[in-house]
Parts: C-alpha cells; sequence; structure tokens
C-alpha cells in the first residue's frame, strides 16, 4: 500500500545522506557514466528522422493479450491505428516455448509493416511498491541519495532484487521552508528481466515497461481522460484482485491493491448455487442415485456458467442467457444478492482507501472515481460502488475522441470492453517523459542529461567557430573591397596623367641619373686635397707638430677599375713628457683610422730625441686613402 511519508527533520537525513553505505549508489553511477566519444559520436549518429513513430501498447493478461497501436505525432497528440484482443492457454506457462512463439506470432500480425515499433508492456502491481515522499529542498546531485535514504529508513529493501526509481513531482511549501515530493517506487528485477527477455525472444524489445497505475497517470498526462477535478481515483477490478489508485493534478500519489476481485465474487456465486441445489436435492430425493447426481452438476454447470454470462460476460465470449427481461430482471437480483456480500467487502476497502488518503494529504477529497476492468463486471455492480461510496463514477473509455486524439479504427461497442483496453492504451501512449519507465530508470535519466549538455557545448562551440569564421570572411571581404577601391582610384589617376611612360624615356632618364652621378664623383675628386688637409688639420692635436704631409689622390673616381693608388705621407713631432709620447702617437693615428678619408696608418719611421732639454717622438706615417 502506498504511504505519504514525510521526513521531520532535514539534519537527519543530510547525515544519513553521508553516510558510507550511499557506496552502493555511488558505485552503480560511475559505472553508468561514459566516455565523451561515444557521446559525440551519438551527436551525429542520431539525425532528425521524419519517418511515423508507431508505439505499441502491450497488456498481458491472465489468458489474454490485448493490443493497441497509436501513431505518436508529438507527446500531446495521437492517432489510433488498430486494437486486438488475443486469448490464449492460460495454462501455457510464459517460460514454455510455445507462448514467445505465440507473442511473436501475433506481435507480427500486429505490428504489420512498422518497422522498429515502440513497445511498451505492463508487468503486475501486486509486487510493485510505491510510496509518495517529501524531502528537503537539497542540490540536483543529492536529490537521488535523498529519496533513496528516505525510502530505505520507511521501507529496507535489497539493490540486488528490487530496482529502485523515483519520479519527481514538484516543489511544495510546506510550512517556511520549500521541500519536494517525489514519487518512488521499487520493482522486482526478476520480474522485469523475464518480461524483457520474453519480448527479446519474441524478437520484439521493449522500449519501456510499467505497470498499471502509472498507465492510467499516462492516460490524464496525455489527455485522454479529461478530468476537471484536481483529485480523482481509479478504481481497476481484475481477475485475482482490484486495484484503487488515486491521482493528484494528474500524479499518482496513492496506490493500493486489494485481494478481491471478479474471482472472489464468482466464488461466492459457485458457494451459494452449490448449497442451493444440493439442499434442494437431497430435500426432494436422499437416495443415492449417480444419474440424479450427475443431473445435478450438469445444472450446477450451466446455472454458473448463465449467472458468469450474466454478470462477468468474458468479452471474447458473445454468449447471452435466452431469458426474457422478467426473467433476466429476476435472475439478475438473485444472483446480485449472493455476490453482494464479496462485493461490500471490496466496498469497503476502497472506503478505507480513501478515508486514509483523506487523513493524510490535508483533509483533500476524491471527487470522481474512474473505473475499469478486464472481466466485463455489471453495470449493477459499478452502480453499487459509486451509491455505497457516495461519489460519482465513471466507466473509463480510452477510445473516445478528442482535438488531441483520433480514432482511426471503431471502438469496441461494449462500454465494459472499451475500459479492458485501458492498460494497452496508457501503455501505447507511454513516454519516458510522461511515464516512469522499469527500464529508464533516474540513472539513466541523469546520463541522458550529461549527454545532453555535452551535445549542446559541442554544438555552441561549433556555431561559435562558425560565427568566428563568418567574421574572419565578412573582414576579408571587406578588405578586399577597400583594396578594389584602392586599385579603381589608382587607376583613375593614371588615366588622368597625359605624360606616357614608354622605354625610351625610361632610358633617358637612366642616362640623366647616370651623368648627374658622375658629375657628384667628379666635384669630390676635384676637391680632395682640400678634403685631405681639412681632416688632417681638424684631427692633429696642439701638441703634434707635422714636418711634411705628401698625397698620391690622382686616381679617376668616374673610372671604377683604375689601377691608380692613392697615398699619404706625413711627418711630424710629437712632443711632452717621455712616458706619454708613444700612447699619443697611438691615439692621434688611431683618430686618423677612424676618419672616413684615411684607411690602415702604419708607422714607418719613429725616433727619440733630445731638443733643447725636451724630449720630442719624430715619426713618418703612411695611409692609404679610400
Amino acid at each position: 500500500m502506498t504511504k505519504s511519508d514525510e521526513i521531520s527533520s532535514t539534519e537527519r537525513l543530510l547525515d544519513l545522506i553521508r553516510d558510507d553505505s550511499r557506496e552502493d549508489i555511488e558505485t552503480a553511477d560511475r559505472r553508468s557514466q561514459n566516455t565523451i566519444v561515444p557521446r559525440l559520436k551519438g551527436l551525429f549518429k542520431h539525425s532528425v528522422s521524419f519517418k511515423k513513430v508507431i508505439s505499441v501498447g502491450v497488456d498481458l493478461g491472465h489468458d489474454d493479450l490485448k493490443l493497441v497501436k497509436i501513431h505518436r505525432i508529438s507527446d500531446q497528440k495521437f492517432e489510433m491505428l488498430e486494437y486486438a484482443r488475443v486469448p490464449f492457454d492460460a495454462e501455457v506457462t510464459r517460460e514454455n516455448p510455445q507462448f514467445f512463439q505465440f507473442l511473436r506470432a501475433e506481435l507480427a500480425n500486429f505490428c504489420g509493416s512498422s518497422q522498429n515499433p515502440v513497445v511498451w508492456c505492463t508487468i503486475p502491481s501486486a509486487r510493485v511498491e510505491t510510496r509518495q515522499l517529501r524531502i528537503p529542498k537539497v542540490s540536483q546531485k543529492q536529490i537521488a541519495n535523498s529519496v533513496y535514504w528516505s525510502f530505505q529508513r520507511i521501507s529496507s529493501f535489497d539493490n540486488k532484487d528490487n530496482l529502485f526509481d523515483f519520479e519527481l513531482l514538484g516543489e511544495v511549501e510546506d510550512g517556511n521552508t520549500t521541500k519536494i515530493d517525489v514519487m518512488a517506487y521499487t520493482a522486482p528485477r526478476s520480474e522485469i528481466k523475464e518480461l524483457k527477455d520474453l519480448f527479446n525472444k519474441a524478437g520484439f524489445p521493449l522500449s519501456g515497461i510499467s505497470i498499471v497505475p502509472f498507465a492510467f497517470q499516462t492516460l490524464l498526462r496525455t489527455g485522454r481522460i479529461d478530468a476537471l477535478e484536481s483529485h480523482v481515483a481509479s478504481l481497476y477490478i481484475g481477475r485475482d484482485w482490484s486495484r484503487i489508485d488515486i491521482f493528484s493534478e494528474g500524479n499518482l500519489v496513492l496506490s493500493r491493491g486489494i485481494k478481491a476481485g471478479a474471482k472472489t465474487m464468482i466464488e461466492a456465486l459457485r458457494t451459494e448455487i452449490e448449497g442451493n441445489l444440493f439442499e434442494l436435492t437431497i430435500a426432494k430425493s436422499p437416495t443415492k442415485d449417480t444419474a440424479r447426481i450427475r443431473a445435478i452438476k450438469k445444472k450446477l454447470k450451466f446455472e454458473l456458467e448463465n449467472a458468469h454470462q450474466l454478470f462477468f460476460g468474458v468479452i471474447h465470449y458473445n454468449s447471452a442467457a435466452n431469458l426474457d427481461d422478467k426473467q433476466r430482471l429476476l435472475k439478475e437480483d438473485k444472483i446480485f444478492k449472493m455476490i453482494l456480500p464479496a462485493l461490500e467487502r471490496l466496498v469497503r476497502q476502497v472506503e478505507r482507501t480513501l478515508r486514509h488518503f483523506s487523513l493524510n494529504f490535508d483533509n483533500a477529497r476524491v471527487s470522481k472515481i474512474y473505473i475499469s476492468s478486464g472481466v466485463n463486471p455489471h453495470q449493477r455492480i459499478l452502480t453499487y460502488i459509486g451509491e455505497e461510496l457516495g461519489i460519482p463514477t465513471e466507466t473509463v473509455n480510452p477510445f473516445a475522441d478528442r482535438p488531441n486524439f483520433v480514432s482511426l479504427a471503431p471502438s469496441p461497442e461494449l462500454v465494459s470492453e472499451q475500459s479492458a483496453y485501458v492498460p494497452a492504451m496508457g501503455m501505447a501512449l507511454s513516454s519516458n517523459t510522461l511515464t516512469p519507465n522499469f527500464l529508464y530508470t533516474h540513472k539513466d535519466k541523469q546520463k541522458a542529461v550529461r549527454s545532453k549538455r555535452i551535445n549542446r557545448s559541442v554544438i555552441a562551440g561549433f556555431m561559435l567557430v562558425m560565427i568566428l569564421c563568418v567574421g574572419f570572411s565578412f573582414l576579408q571581404k571587406s578588405a578586399l573591397e577597400e583594396k578594389e577601391h584602392q586599385k579603381n582610384l589608382i587607376k583613375r589617376q593614371l588615366e588622368n596623367i597625359a605624360l606616357r611612360v614608354d622605354q625610351s624615356l625610361i632610358l633617358k632618364l637612366v642616362e640623366d641619373i647616370v651623368n648627374r652621378n658622375k658629375a657628384i664623383k667628379n666635384i669630390g675628386q676635384k676637391y680632395v686635397s682640400l678634403a685631405v688637409i681639412g681632416e688632417i688639420a681638424d684631427l692633429t692635436p696642439p701638441n703634434i707638430r707635422l714636418v711634411s704631409l705628401s698625397a698620391q689622390v690622382g686616381r679617376d673616381l668616374t673610372k671604377k677599375k683604375s689601377k691608380k693608388k692613392r697615398n699619404m705621407i706625413i711627418s711630424g713631432v710629437v712632443r711632452g713628457d717621455r712616458l706619454t709620447l708613444e700612447s699619443t702617437l697611438a691615439s692621434y693615428l688611431m683618430s686618423l683610422g677612424n676618419s672616413p678619408l684615411f684607411e690602415k696608418p702604419t708607422i714607418s719611421k719613429k725616433s727619440v730625441k733630445n731638443m733643447n732639454g725636451a724630449n720630442e717622438l719624430e715619426f713618418e706615417a703612411r695611409f692609404k686613402l679610400s
């Protein structure tokens, strides 16, 4: 039974979250992570598809297979293409090879030419535990751990045997704090694996596995059931059991299985008929007459089948009792009294569930009950349930046309037969965004979110590169246009020049330049002697007296290969302290060597003399003129 559980102490819960035993969840999360490369490949692999998306909902019952085929135009717009109900031998187990061969043939025939249909199927809800939890508002990364430990604190389960998942219902204001409502659930891994393997053997792998309460929730979320009330309930009357599910604003908040169904009422009917017939027969004829006993058994069987057909006619059997209206009404009254005790037990269980919901959900009251069944219950049973509970009831018709749903196949004639397709229709309309999927848990959703983030980052990177390329291309185009504009301006300027440049004009200009250079060199040759004397005069210090200067400057500067050498010889006297005469002479020669007019100064003669008590250094130096 689903309960509404609220965490009273935020700190205690967060301490549990930080506990080391959460290692199991963290290990599973690490295993679910993949490298970036496969995600990048998936970005390009999953291109936009324009193919028709076909969804097939499967309800695998006790003795029949119900199928619904939907064309999914969008998450809120559908076309119902086909439906079918196929009986099978209930004695054949699911592990029998004949069963998956039967399933393969029926699915292949039903899907027809549809390629890769999206197939969803239900599993029994009896071993699936659902609980609505209210957890503190924590960061996105801590939600999974918060829900996990909250569920473990209330109802412990083994991770190895049970699959754990949850669905976020939204944030709520609780006093002065904000909290998060969550629908959490566990399901046996063995049942999920068996069903998945069965469809894999049949050649139609399942895209989703869920339960009937979530199938009805999908009908609410897709608008197949137009519930104007905030709080509604779904009562599903099955063969061996029934189930009451309560929804608030389209979300499942409470679910409870009831061990009372059509079989319970049929057993009560059998007990009453057998007791009445045998008591009447024994009173009339106490002898052990085997022929009479066989006749009694035959009549018992006929009466039981007749009663079963009147109140629980199996949809795929079309036989009916040959009674006139008066006899039929009398018969129905009698049978209804026989099944009334079992029916009352069912109503009391539903009533207690509704009371529990009202007490634990802020005195909320269910405003309407939607009834569905796979056993075709009599209208008197449905009417009695509504009258006893004092709540309006309505038999669900999942085939009703609405603006977002078009049925291309005629719906079943009987209302009870229409409601039998509620689980299959809910599965056909299911998707990972609308319906909890035991094959696509919160870990898979987190992985998908991470993949989307990476894909978006890659796309954003490509867009940025594209923008940069476009910008660079625009700049290059602008630069080319500017160059073209400048070229056009120069062309126009050239067109405006009257003088035309040709080879003769260029040769004449070259000749003028050569003549000008020769004239300049002639002027230089004419004044080279004066330049040499001026340079010597400027560079000779006061303590050095030149005695003689001779230079040969006759080389023709206009001839590049003139063999005449240009030399200069100077002689002089250095006066001063004997210790500094040599250094003074060296410094003087270095200054002359640094001049652009003189090259490679060398001393050809050098001698020290004492003249009138003063020391003098006589020298003779040779230079090359540049």
